[in-house]
């Protein structure tokens, strides 16, 4: 697959089958991810994959993130979306894996930007590869609201910051693409 096909045609994929995804593959997608770029090569990331057991008690702990959405969810959503949001925060679509990306706080510096941006980096390699070996995803930021018991759960300290989390698996849908917004573009000559 060329590139610009697999950013055009990735989509959030939010339903999955229940074949688990080969090790092998997993590992391929993430070990092409860690390609991306981050700031003066820092690499400061770490990837958790979590199948089985694991996954089940971490997706326990992802739905009492829609908790702390819910007012947010019913100004934006009619009662039949805030239902799917509840459903697919339930088991994350059915997925059998799931992906999370965390950065390390650079106690270096006064910010964390540059980290963020090569966590999400990062995360958008995971995308891209896993749509290029017919895997879905979906980037989730919502469970940031729930940071401290993700990282808790995960075992690493304050030092680390959640950037993302990714359900992974073999797509059980195909959405449509959404439109892109037109006029986001300024060009300065």
């Amino acid at each position: 697959m060329e590139l610009a096909e697999a950013i055009k045609t990735r989509r959030s994929i939010r339903k999955f089958k229940p074949d688990p995804v080969p090790r092998e593959i997993l590992e391929e997608v993430i070990d092409t991810a860690l390609w991306a770029p981050s700031g003066m090569n820092t690499q400061m990331w770490r990837v958790f994959v979590l199948s089985g057991e694991k996954k089940k008690e971490f997706n326990k702990l992802i739905e009492n993130s829609i908790y702390y959405l819910n007012e947010k969810l019913k100004r934006l959503f009619k009662e039949k979306m805030q239902q799917m949001v509840y459903g697919f925060f339930k088991d994350m679509g059915g997925a059998p894996h799931t992906i999370v990306v965390a950065v390390i706080k650079n106690p270096n510096r006064n910010y964390q930007e540059s980290e963020i941006q090569a966590g999400a980096a990062l995360m958008q390699n995971i995308c891209l590869a896993a749509h290029d070996k017919g895997l879905g995803t979906c980037w989730m930021t919502a469970p940031l609201w729930v940071e401290d018991k993700v990282m808790d759960y995960l075992g690493i300290s304050e030092e680390w910051k959640l950037v993302a989390v990714t359900p992974i698996g073999y797509p059980d849908q195909n959405p449509p693409a959404p439109p892109r917004k037109p006029n986001v573009v300024t060009w300065l000559e």
